[in-house]
Order: C-alpha cells, then structure tokens, then sequence
C-alpha cells in the first residue's frame, strides 16, 4: 500500500481552521489560536500539545479532539489520531470533515474498508468534496478492484480538471481498470481476435501504425465477418498514407453493413484520397442526404465534384464544410477559394483565402502554445531528482 502522505499533508494544511468560535471561553480560544499558528507553523506537535490542553479544559469540546487528531495525523501518529477523531465524531457526528481525515487515517493505518465507509461518508456530507473523491479514488485503487476508482477519480476530475493529483490517480485507476478487462479477457480466450483488435488500438495510440496493421490483419483471420476490423484496418491505412489500401477496407466494412452511412463515408473519402472520385460521388452524395447537417462527407463531396469539373456544385458543398471545425474546416475554406477562382468569381475567392490564412494563423498560434506547454511538462518530468 501506498503511502501518499504528500496528499494528506496536503489536505491538511489547505482545510484546517482553527474551530474555536467568539463564545468559546477566553481559555479555549488562546489554545486555539495556539494551535493553529503552530500548525500554520508547521509544528505539528505544538499543535498537539495545545489541542491536548483544550481537551484538558473542556473534554465534551468536539472540536478540540478533531484538531487534535489532525495536529497527531500530521506527525503520522496514525492511531492516535483515529482515537481523537472517532471521539470528535462520538461528541457531535456532525464535525467538519472529521470522516475524510479519519478515512485518511484509516487507510494509511491499512484499515481500508473502514476508511472506505468514512470517505463515502464524507461524501454523503459534501457530494462535491474533491479531497473526498481523489482520497475515495485511491483507496479503491489498492483495493482488490481497482475499477471502482475510476468512478469517484472522474467526478474529482470534473470538479477540478486543473489538479495534478486528480488527474494523476485519474490515469493511474483507468489503466489499472484497463489491465484488468485486458487479463480477464485473456482469461476467457487466448486466441480471441478482441485482443487482436485490443493490441491494434494500443499500438495506434502509440503511433504504431505498420504493428496496429498487422494486429487489425489477424484479428481479421479469426473473424472476418466483423465489420469493426475492417474499419480499424482502413484508418490505420489511411494513417500511413495507403488510401487505395484502405478504401479497399472500407469497400469490405461496407460490404457487410450495407446501407451503414459511417461505412459509405469511409469508402467514399478514401477513394478521393486515391483519385477516385467519380466512384466517390453518389456515396457521399447519400451520407449528406442522410445526416442533413454539416459533416466531413461535405469537404469530401466538394472534392470529388472538383475532380469532375463541376466547381459550381463543389462551391455549396465546401460552403456547407466551412461550418466545421479544425483542419477540415480550413481546407475548405482554401478549396472553396480555389473553386470560387476557377469560377472566376475573385471578390470571393480573396475572401475564402482570406479566411482560411486567419483559420491557419490562429491554429499555428495554438500549436505552437501547445508544444511550448508540452516541452515544460516533458522538462519538468525528465528534469533530475534534487
């Protein structure tokens, strides 16, 4: 079991709060003033020290034995603080976060279902307790099924997406979630061609799309009838630059599920890729009719109808295409810059062009943040141990 005090230490230093309040008697408050600059300090047996006395001075005063036990937390006396906040919860079950802390207690003191049942509790007092799902999340990371903290490490995520402990315990519990489908799937067939396919999409994410190929290609051996495969294989083409190869996938995914207007577009823009557009025309020309709103068979279509000769009907399809986003959105402005010339409409076509050098500068912009944050992220990981 891990420890993780960096994220408890944490948690404390961020949610105490000295808990005397104007009515508590001058004696109280003094010790909490106390121990509260001794832990603002950093001296967490000072802290203790002066909640012990507080406890001394008025022994039904819940909150002094929760800072107690938050003061004996911090300096890692892991039982002693359960006892302290136990007895805060005894004396009023409503203290302010005492089951996160005693969750946290718990399960560094390797008593994880207890501190399961503390941390869901906490939950039930603050549903949007952030410390209380990233602390639930990793509970249930080291327990014996650690998909469960998928669940609680997501909503954390969706509450903080900022955090870089959430979301490093958020990567942690999906790929544990992940080895374990892929080992009970190994478990129910060795020879399955899922875990061909499996294999194919772990390579492709790792840009190993020549490995991605072969593991789509056996897959396909075991079962040749699954339509999935053959549109997996055809992207992992189309990803090395074989759109002959791959509009010859799709023509198979298509095959099998006629009428599958994902496979029609699939075929139909991989034979503009490879000079086929004649063939292209009536399947994206169907894909267009059926979804009836602004898709990449537009972009596509407007392709092929260039191809022919036919730039007045290509103009309404790349116009219809510059209502997407990201790259395709701009290559439709420069293709219907370059139909609205051929056309000899030229007012429209320095428009286009215009629009599209604005879409391209804009996206240069972004990319370049993008790959500065990414050269400080890789430099703050492969930067040397102090």
């Amino acid at each position: 079991m891990k420890s993780h005090t960096h994220l408890w230490l944490l948690a404390i230093s961020f949610l105490f709060s000295p808990a005397a309040s104007p009515q508590t008697p001058d004696t109280l408050q003094s010790l909490f003033r106390d121990g509260a600059a001794a832990m603002k300090a950093g001296n967490a047996a000072g802290a203790e020290t002066a909640f012990r006395k507080a406890t001394q001075v008025d022994p039904s005063f819940a909150p002094a034995h929760l800072d107690l036990g938050l003061a004996q937390l911090k300096e890692g006396k892991l039982l002693e603080a359960i006892e302290s906040i136990r007895k805060s919860l005894q004396l009023d079950p409503t203290s302010p976060a005492a089951h996160l802390f005693l969750g946290i207690a718990e399960y560094q003191s390797s008593h994880a279902d207890d501190a399961l049942a503390d941390l869901r509790l906490a939950l039930q007092e603050d549903p949007k307790n952030v410390e209380a799902l990233t602390w639930l999340g990793i509970v249930e990371l080291n327990s014996p099924h650690p998909e469960l903290a998928v669940e609680p490490l997501d909503r954390a995520a969706e509450l903080a997406p900022a955090d870089e402990n959430v979301l490093d315990y958020r990567v942690q519990a999906h790929m544990a979630a992940a080895r374990q489908s892929y080992t009970a799937l190994f478990k129910l067939d060795p020879t399955s061609w899922r875990l061909h396919r499996l294999n194919a999409a772990i390579d492709a994410q790792a840009l190993d799309h020549p490995h991605a190929v072969e593991e789509y290609q056996q897959a396909i051996k075991l079962a040749p009838k699954e339509p999935e495969l053959y549109e997996g294989l055809g992207w992992e083409y189309r990803q090395l630059g074989h759109a002959d190869l791959a509009a010859k996938a799709f023509a198979e995914q298509l095959r099998l599920t006629p009428g599958n207007p994902i496979a029609m577009y699939n075929l139909g823009s991989a034979q503009v890729d490879s000079g086929q557009g004649s063939a292209a025309v009536p399947l994206l020309q169907q894909v267009v009719k059926i979804y009836n709103h602004p898709t990449g068979a537009d972009y596509y279509l407007g392709r092929a109808l260039t191809a022919e000769g036919k730039d007045d009907q290509a103009v309404q399809a790349f116009v219809r295409a510059t209502q997407l986003q990201g790259e395709m959105q701009r290559q439709a402005w420069y293709a219907l810059s370059q139909a609205y010339r051929r056309l000899g409409n030229t007012a429209e076509a320095r428009a286009a062009v215009l629009k599209y050098e604005q879409l391209r500068h804009a996206a240069d912009e972004a990319s370049a943040k993008e790959g500065e944050d990414w050269r400080k992220l890789n430099g703050a990981v492969n930067e040397p141990a102090k």
